[in-house]
Order: C-alpha cells, then sequence, then structure tokens
C-alpha cells in the first residue's frame, strides 16, 4: 500500500499540514511585518487651548513602523489598530518638535518596534 505513489503523496501532505499546524499554533514562531500609513495624532491640546494656542502638524503626517514579536501579537496590532502620537502639552509659541511615540492597543504584549519611519514630527503653535 505504501509503495502506492499517491498514498505516499496524500500521507506526505498530511504530515506536512500536521507539523504547520503545531508550529503556528502551539510554538507562536516570531514575526516581523511592516504597518504603513499610521496617521500621526496630536495629544495634550487642552494645555494648549487654555491658553488660547493652536497646534497645526506639518510633517510628517503619516509614518510607518516595522515590529517584531510573537506571531500573534503582531497580528493582534495590525489588526486592531497602531496609533502613533506626538505630545504638544509643553510646546510654546512658534515651530516646535516632538518625539513620536507609538501605542499598541490594549492586551498586545511583547511587540518591539524595530524601525519607525520617523522619529520626530514639526508643529507650529500658534
Amino acid at each position: 500500500m505504501l509503495k502506492n505513489r499517491k498514498v505516499q503523496l496524500i500521507l506526505s501532505l498530511l504530515i506536512a499540514i500536521c507539523i504547520w499546524a503545531y508550529v503556528m499554533g502551539q510554538v507562536d514562531p516570531q514575526s516581523t511585518i511592516t504597518v504603513g500609513e499610521i496617521k500621526v495624532e496630536m495629544r495634550g491640546t487642552d494645555s494648549l487651548e487654555e491658553l488660547d494656542l493652536k497646534p497645526t502638524l506639518v510633517k510628517p503626517r503619516i509614518v510607518s513602523v516595522t515590529i517584531t514579536g510573537k506571531r500573534s501579537e503582531v497580528n493582534k496590532a495590525k489588526k486592531d489598530g497602531i496609533q502613533a502620537y506626538v505630545d504638544v502639552s509643553t510646546c510654546e509659541y512658534g515651530t516646535n518638535e516632538g518625539d513620536i511615540k507609538i501605542d499598541f492597543p490594549d492586551g498586545v504584549n511583547g511587540v518591539i518596534i524595530e524601525h519607525m519611519s520617523h522619529d520626530t514630527a514639526m508643529f507650529t503653535v500658534e
């Protein structure tokens, strides 16, 4: 029976599927992906509005990040949405530069940022 080529092919395919399912489900291997088109938001605008000032983001308006972690966590971060923001609460009148920070969705653990297209954002406060 095992000398039949079709039986060997089907048996090999079933074994390969079982091994693949085990690795993806139990081992949860490392994965690296790039997520693009993340809009940079401004946080902390309330403190500036109290002073009758308004911040305007100049550049960049979007960023992309390359993240690494367990495959399930990386997929969850991508699916649930990664947020990029710059804190403008302590800025002064004129042109400012602030660090872009990344927020992962709740419940995402062990994901590391490998690369970000921009580290800082330029904005004006008027």
